[in-house]
């Protein structure tokens, strides 16, 4: 992808243009200063012709031809375009006028580039003034030139102006609309961040506040769109915890008294004579009560996962506890440290944060294999922060792979509006289970803070 921004390409391809005009501009120019200094020399050159035929017609009237003739090349001093030479009979110079000097002389390579060999004409003089000798006119165009230069520089200075000007004000009208275009770019990555309050400012040109004003629209919508599905997940969660709390009535009302009258007869028949005599049956019923007794231990721990909310109501402390009771009496090698900075933080937040200890423990003990595990969960401002992390084995960076138990820690915490994020630690090996929980997720109008 190019790393030049749009609107460097558009100012070096409206910077081009200009270049392109200013050399095409100086093409035509050029064309036309030598045309000009052409016509220019020639009609000097004419005139100054003239000017001898029309001073010497008189010669017969004239007492003193040669200083007639001094004079005359004389009056081409400080003439712009001509320098007139009186020569004698030998090919001597006798007198040559001066021309005009310019105050303000072109360049050197600029008289080169424009110059043009000079034009020169010998003037014949009657008879009278001819056996003095002769009038030579030569062009000099370097007046002619210096003021094309003038022209010129004054035209391609106006130009360059123009140009500067132009390139400056394309520059800051694309800079005001791609300024506009940067703080979209940066509301589309907030807004894909889950950041429905993000808002665009609608002044401007019409065609940017109609796209403002759509993208506005676009969110508010996507704000309302986001509230209703977080307040379906919430209800979505409650109606699951409802379900696992009826399963766990159905295991403890049903399921547990049938296991405990099954164990009671179990131990009723081995107080019988018939079971104490033979041994085959007294083995057959000890096995019977093992498998009994592991049932109810399996009983429990069903009921210690699918009942969080009656462990809640004693508060989210006494639930934490129990649930590391749980695991030290199965794995006594493994240390879990807790850390909660109050016994509660909400019925909602209570539920979501005892969620995220109990599948982070058991991903922890099942995938990870480690010696230590903390669990923790403390207020920050308007935020809890909750975290499970463990020195086990890690993850596979190369292959990352979540089950169903992070799926559902996703779910449970983007119920409440927070985020969840797993990943391997920083500093050592292991895993950090991280989530950030709104505390206004523990208010029943969860979500309509985008709404408004």
């Amino acid at each position: 992808m190019s790393k030049v921004s749009l609107q460097i390409r558009l100012i070096l391809s409206i910077g081009l243009i200009l270049v392109v005009s200013i050399v095409l501009g100086s093409v035509i120019v050029y064309w036309h200063a030598v045309h000009k200094v052409d016509e220019e020399m020639r009609a000097a050159l004419d005139v100054g012709i003239r000017m001898v035929q029309n001073a010497t017609d008189d010669a017969e009237d004239n007492a003193d031809p040669l200083r007639q003739l001094q004079l005359l090349i004389e009056d081409f001093d400080g003439n712009r375009h001509l320098r007139a030479s009186f020569l004698n009979t030998n090919g001597n110079v006798i007198v040559a006028s001066k021309p005009l000097e310019s105050t303000e002389p072109a360049p050197a390579w600029f008289n080169h580039f424009i110059a043009r060999r000079p034009e020169t004409s010998w003037v014949q003089l009657p008879p009278a003034f001819a056996r003095y000798g002769s009038i030579f006119l030569e062009t000099d165009s370097h007046n002619e030139i210096d003021e094309v230069w003038s022209d010129i520089f004054v035209t391609l200075s106006i130009l360059a102006i123009f140009c500067v000007l132009v390139l400056s004000l394309i520059y800051w009208m694309l800079g005001r609309a791609f300024s506009f275009l940067d703080e979209m770019s940066v509301a589309f990555a907030r807004v894909g961040a889950g950041d429905y309050r993000q808002r665009c400012n609608e002044k401007g040109p019409r065609e940017l506040a109609v796209l403002a004003h759509r993208f506005n629209d676009m969110v508010a919508r996507l704000a309302m769109m986001e509230g209703q599905n977080r307040r379906l997940e919430v209800q979505l969660t409650t109606m699951q915890e409802e379900e696992r709390t009826d399963l766990a009535r159905d295991l403890h009302d049903e399921i547990g008294p049938l296991l405990f009258a099954l164990s009671i007869d179990i131990s009723s028949i081995q107080k019988q004579e018939s079971a104490r005599s033979d041994p085959k049956i007294g083995t057959h019923l000890d096995s019977m009560r093992s498998a009994v007794s592991e049932m109810q231990q399996h009983v429990r721990s069903m009921l210690g996962k699918l009942r969080p909310a009656i462990l809640l109501d004693l508060g989210l402390g006494p639930a934490v506890d129990n649930l590391v009771a749980f695991w030290n009496l199965r794995r006594p090698d493994v240390h879990i440290e807790v850390g909660l900075s109050q016994e509660t933080f909400g019925e909602t937040l209570d539920a979501t944060i005892y969620r995220i200890f109990q599948e982070g423990l058991n991903n922890a003990f099942r995938h990870g294999h480690p010696s230590r595990i903390m669990i923790k969960a403390g207020m920050n401002d308007d935020v809890v922060d909750v975290e499970v992390s463990d020195n086990g084995e890690g993850l596979n960076e190369a292959e990352p792979r979540f089950g169903f138990g992070i799926t559902g820690m996703r779910e449970r915490v983007a119920a409440v509006g927070g985020t969840l994020t797993v990943g391997n630690r920083a500093s050592e090996k292991g895993v950090t289970i991280s989530a950030q929980l709104p505390l206004e997720a523990s208010n029943d109008d969860i979500g309509q803070e985008y709404v408004s």
